[in-house]
């Protein structure tokens, strides 16, 4: 098992970076595709950020509020 260091200065090709964020490596690719900034070398290899995965991640982000509204929401929905 590869170790992830909590440092988050740097960068990871594809396979480190979806451990870092918790997902599989077709999801991140997914988050690629789907606007995550990223640097593609001229060799092809990809390489991102750390600190860009959090930023794309934040654009997900929901105040407490939000998933109160949501969950009450759903409930409603179920009762009726």
């Amino acid at each position: 098992m590869q170790k992830i260091s909590s440092d988050t200065r740097g960068y990871a090709k594809v396979k480190k970076a979806a451990k870092y964020a918790d997902v599989g490596e077709r999801t991140f690719r997914d988050w690629l595709n789907n606007g995550l900034r990223h640097i593609r070398l001229p060799s092809g290899t990809i390489i991102i950020p750390f600190a860009l995965i959090g930023e794309y991640l934040l654009r997900f982000e929901v105040s407490t509020n939000e998933l109160d509204e949501i969950v009450d929401q759903a409930v409603r929905e179920l009762k009726s």
